[in-house]
């Protein structure tokens, strides 16, 4: 079994093992395509996928809003960086900044008021 293998397989192990910490997200992007001056509404379109995440590292700044880090399972089908918004149960965030080291994405998270 090669090195690679072996940390997929570790990651896949993490994730079964935080059993009731792990949630189920959905990642989402609108991308609005045009406006329609005579009804007033935008034309847009949205793409979604769902992931497994586990959330941790919470933090208050002052001046409102709250960071949360979260960890998803790398994937060759899901590019992070095209998706700007990740619901978890009802809360939604947005998506700061995403690293993605071949095996997990850790993702910086941002939730307003």
């Amino acid at each position: 079994m090669s090195l690679s293998a072996k940390l997929t397989a570790a990651v896949d192990k993490a994730f079964t093992a935080a059993g009731d910490l792990v949630k189920t997200a959905t990642l989402s992007d609108k991308t609005v395509s045009g406006y329609d001056f005579s009804t007033g509404t935008a034309t847009s379109t949205s793409k979604t996928v769902t992931v497994d995440i586990i959330l941790f590292t919470k933090s208050l700044p002052s001046g409102g809003g709250y960071s949360v880090e979260g960890i998803i399972k790398s994937s060759s089908a899901i590019d992070v960086n095209v998706y700007d918004t990740i619901t978890v149960g009802s809360d939604s965030y947005n998506i700061i900044s995403a690293a993605d080291d071949g095996f997990a994405i850790t993702l910086q998270l941002k939730k307003e008021k």
